[in-house]
């Protein structure tokens, strides 16, 4: 962002670094992501060719969409706010900061690019929390089939992990709306290149993670990545109180599970005790 930022031509240089940003992502995710059997030249030509294949998709729609951008315009010094732009670009008008060409240009591309890592969180996100839920699951159906946990894999039914899935968008439906507006306006002041930096290195940890088994927690992650954003701009750029409650929370979720499972484990207990 930083190299994006001080460019003598910020918009030119937007335009030059996303294809090279969605290269570098695809590939890291196709190698994450992707089962890695077979030879390794294989694996990696796989991985090469995806990437090239989204950084020409991003290229050809970034020249379509800012073609009429790139030349001229992007020359008038960033603190002009030059008319007559609307569609797409409307939105620009609401951010903060100098709005001219250049910087209509970078926050443009960057929205873009800013779909891509929402889709690479979302993936993160079913890949570690839709695991997450289903892993008691396969636990019980283990025991259920009586081939333990002895490090067998459990193979799942396909409509299990829809089930999970579905819950996953059913919660979001319902009561995410709160989590992003927590996320994306209590925290700190966001733009789509802080947006796209805070998402891209999050599903970077959240999918490296998934990979190594480690169930973590998808939101967390963002949180943090989101705070590590503001930090970047001065320690008064993240809001102390939305802070110390999200803080307060993490704190507060981990007994108040622990102890309502207790509470609906001795429930049950009880229950299949008196032959119900």
């Amino acid at each position: 962002m930083q190299f994006v930022y001080s460019a003598p031509n910020p918009g030119q240089a937007a335009v030059t670094v996303a294809p090279l940003a969605v290269f570098v992502g695809v590939v890291a995710f196709s190698l994450t992501a992707f089962p890695m059997g077979g030879k390794l030249i294989l694996v990696l030509g796989r991985a090469l060719a995806c990437g090239l294949l989204g950084a020409y998709l991003v290229h050809i729609v970034i020249k379509q969409q800012f073609g009429t951008l790139l030349g001229d315009y992007c020359e008038i010094p960033s603190n002009e706010n030059v008319g007559g732009g609307g569609g797409f670009m409307s939105f620009l008008e609401d951010v903060g900061g100098p709005i001219g060409s250049q910087l209509r240009v970078v926050y443009g591309v960057f929205g873009y690019l800013q779909v891509l890592s929402a889709c690479f969180m979302s993936f993160a996100h079913g890949a570690n929390d839709v695991a997450n839920a289903i892993g008691p699951i396969s636990a019980a159906l283990s025991t259920l089939h009586g081939s333990g946990m002895g490090g067998n894999s459990v193979t799942l039914p396909t409509d299990i992990l829809a089930w999970g899935g579905f819950g996953i968008v059913a919660g979001l439906l319902v009561w995410g709306y709160r989590v992003i507006k927590t996320i994306g306006k209590k925290i700190t002041e966001l733009t789509p290149t802080r947006g796209f930096a805070a998402e891209f290195a999050a599903a970077t940890v959240v999918v490296g993670s998934s990979r190594l088994g480690l169930p973590i927690s998808a939101t967390h992650t963002l949180v943090g990545a989101v705070m590590g954003v503001g930090f970047a701009r001065g320690l008064n750029s993240v809001r102390a109180e939305t802070v110390r409650e999200i803080a307060a929370s993490w704190i507060i979720t981990i007994p108040a599970g622990a102890i309502l499972s207790v509470v609906y484990t001795a429930i049950m207990m009880r229950l299949l005790s008196g032959g119900i």
